[in-house]
């Protein structure tokens, strides 16, 4: 079954190219990949992550309840703030990863990838508390790039919204969530709002951004974001991984009481790591890594690829993500990749490329 965000009909509008398969119908180019990404780093773009779902968790016991199924710890951050977390089950695996908002003393909502499947969970270990877990129907556009608060300012006062804070307000208009946050590596908001409003919060970045010719970006071009950054996809979780094996151990809230997950988070941190996710940069720049590729050492199969490599305009080299055996998750440790039946050269490296102390993001 295809699905479609409340944005469907501008992405037809400005030529948005989609994939063959099922699933939401968000485009993964409209102009090219690389001139929507030249768009971001240096200027303003934004883009539909309808596949989204924003989660609410509403009641008196919010706190106590969010307190126990995320790893972090609630305590960190209060109304207006936003922190990120994971849910794990009872044997340490993630079940997903999520910014989580904190907006009212009652109110938290969580974006994320839900599954049908962890909803159900969720209610489940809400029974009992007076607390709802429930979907809020927004949507949102990611609005990312160092022109974005100048583009987004004409509308709204952003200049007291620190990086990972959220604020309920209008955009002209419009009533929105606006989160500073984002997925891209640059200054960034998130805009929240129901569906009624999808095509005039389009057209209104459109107006407000002329100056800097804004426009909308596919995922291809936010994934090359993505991985250059060192953010996290879905893959990169891989079979047999905790938080510990892909790099998410300074997200865990060691020092809170309990947390579902905790005790075989503590089991795996005593008995050592097997495996470890790491960021690779592969020799030949034409080579593009596929999840599943075996990663080798001295033709030994010691790892795998997990998500889709990029090659980077900014770096000029093929980057990549992937597990290997803990004793090869080394930095400058070299490998092979076996990639359509060729074998190349690749380096074990940093897993964030692109702005490594985070100066853009709270720029």
């Amino acid at each position: 079954m295809k699905l479609i965000s409340p944005f469907y009909g501008k992405h037809l509008e400005y030529g948005g190219k989609f994939r063959a398969e099922t699933g939401w119908q968000i485009p993964t180019v409209y102009t090219s990949a690389e001139e929507e990404y030249r768009m971001v780093r240096e200027r303003a773009g934004f883009t539909d992550y309808g596949f989204q779902r924003a989660l609410a968790v509403v009641g008196r016991d919010a706190f106590s309840f969010v307190q126990k199924i995320l790893v972090n710890d609630l305590r960190k951050i209060s109304p207006g703030k936003a922190i990120y977390s994971s849910m794990l089950d009872e044997t340490g695996k993630v079940l997903d990863d999520e910014v989580v908002f904190w907006v009212e003393q009652d109110l938290i909502i969580f974006n994320t990838l839900l599954k049908e499947s962890t909803l159900q969970w969720l209610k489940k270990h809400a029974q009992g508390l007076n607390v709802s877990v429930i979907e809020t129907g927004t949507f949102v556009l990611a609005f990312q790039g160092p022109k974005s608060r100048d583009v987004l300012q004409k509308a709204v006062n952003l200049q007291d919204l620190p990086y990972f804070s959220l604020k309920q307000d209008k955009l002209g208009e419009i009533p929105a969530l606006i989160a500073r946050v984002g997925y891209s590596g640059e200054l960034g908001y998130e805009l929240y709002v129901y569906p009624e409003y999808g095509y005039a919060l389009w057209d209104t970045l459109v107006e407000l951004g002329k100056e800097y010719n804004v426009g909308p970006y596919g995922l291809d071009s936010g994934h090359i974001m993505s991985v250059e950054k060192g953010y996290l996809g879905g893959r990169d979780f891989y079979e047999g991984a905790t938080l510990l094996e892909v790099g998410l151990g300074w997200t865990v809230g060691w020092d809170k009481e309990d947390f579902i997950g905790k005790e075989a988070l503590l089991k795996r941190r005593s008995e050592g790591l097997k495996t470890r996710l790491m960021g690779f940069e592969v020799s030949d720049p034409k080579v593009v890594s596929a999840p599943n590729d075996n990663l080798l050492k001295e033709g030994k199969v010691i790892g795998k690829v997990t998500s889709a490599g990029t090659y980077s305009p900014t770096l000029g080299k093929s980057l990549g993500w992937g597990w290997v055996e803990i004793q090869y998750a080394n930095m400058g440790e070299e490998l092979e990749i076996e990639h359509e039946s060729k074998r190349t050269k690749i380096k074990m490296a940093r897993n964030r490329w692109y702005d490594p102390e985070g100066k853009k993001v709270r720029g």
